[in-house]
């Protein structure tokens, strides 16, 4: 029998911060017997010191670099993905790192419960200095999709009758996913903007495979924004949701004048039950967390806008053709 593979993608953007942790933590991973790992990063124009880290390791990664004008979420990990040699092709972001040696191990389990598992995203935990809003909502988002020993499949249809029964369950990260070699040649990652993760488990589901989710399969990670970029960041999610998998969204401006308080509510609480937090860090994040809840709702609010102008625009459309 002849050596197998996993591969392990990481698409790189001025990522030095925990690029150095996150090569470490793949390189000392535990591998099924028989497997080898298959190591890849692209590069897309970094400026800071993310390049000389990577030559580091030049014999155990396979490294590309791309000018930044031809990055894109979903074509990049598609190219990654044919070139890969692996069976099973695992997807990390820059600032995601495996909590454990096991996390390979771990990721790819769902696959041998089913051949109708086609797509595995793992467990997210945010880094214990990561701003409130931030680590309220990952550690809520993960906390609630599965127990600590779990594997978890989804499905859009029955299994017994192909009945749907859940349409809406596109959820998908790949900061931290997996997917079998020989099914994304033929269900792509779509060339989108944003989203491009949920619409790869759109098109999973819909071709009739399962999505699984590891709760075991765990990395560190939690987004680091500034207030604006926070607002942004909420935009491009609603709208790629939008325009990926048909996510409708109607947010009146009185949901900005109020939907920000509840949630810093929620944030404060959480802030003063964080043991992570000194007393002094717990003050400026409570006083922080109004203007990132400001700026989500400012950003759904934003996203709605956009809904309501590309509805017109397709009923305007529709109106022409009749």
């Amino acid at each position: 029998m002849g050596v197998k593979y996993i591969s392990v993608f990481v698409p790189v953007y001025n990522g030095e911060k925990y690029l150095p942790e996150l090569i470490e933590a793949v390189l000392s991973q535990e591998l099924p017997p028989n497997y080898k790992l298959d190591f890849l990063i692209t590069d897309s124009g970094s400026t800071d010191k993310s390049i000389d880290i990577i030559r580091l390791y030049k014999n155990k990664i396979r490294f590309n670099e791309i000018p930044n004008r031809e990055f894109g979420h979903g074509k990049t990990r598609q190219a990654a993905a044919e070139k890969a040699k692996g069976e099973f092709i695992l997807f990390l972001s820059q600032d995601a790192t495996p909590t454990s040696t096991r996390w390979i191990i771990d990721m790819i389990e769902p696959f041998y419960i089913s051949d109708k598992v086609g797509i595995v995203f793992g467990r997210q935990i945010p880094r214990p200095m990561s701003v409130p809003t931030i680590k309220r909502e990952v550690s809520s988002v993960f906390g609630a999709l599965g127990t600590p020993d779990s594997l978890v499949l989804h499905r859009e249809k029955s299994l017994v009758d192909g009945a749907v029964v859940n349409n809406l369950n596109s959820f998908f990260s790949d900061v931290n996913s997996a997917v079998r070699k020989d099914l994304i040649v033929d269900i792509p990652f779509r060339d989108i903007k944003y989203a491009e993760d949920q619409a790869l488990a759109k098109d999973f589901q819909h071709s009739g495979y399962l999505k699984g989710y590891s709760v075991r399969g765990a990395v560190w990670h939690s987004n680091e924004y500034s207030i604006p970029e926070f607002r942004k960041r909420k935009y491009d999610e609603y709208v790629g949701l939008i325009n990926s998998v048909g996510y409708s969204i109607k947010e009146p401006l009185r949901g900005v004048l109020v939907g920000w308080i509840k949630p810093t509510l929620s944030d404060i609480l959480f802030t003063l039950r964080d043991g992570d937090y000194s007393k002094k860090r717990k003050v400026y994040y409570i006083l922080l967390s109004v203007g990132y809840n400001l700026a989500s709702a400012m950003g759904r609010y934003d996203a709605s806008t956009y809904s309501d102008k590309t509805h017109d625009a397709k009923s305007l459309e529709q109106s022409r053709k009749k």
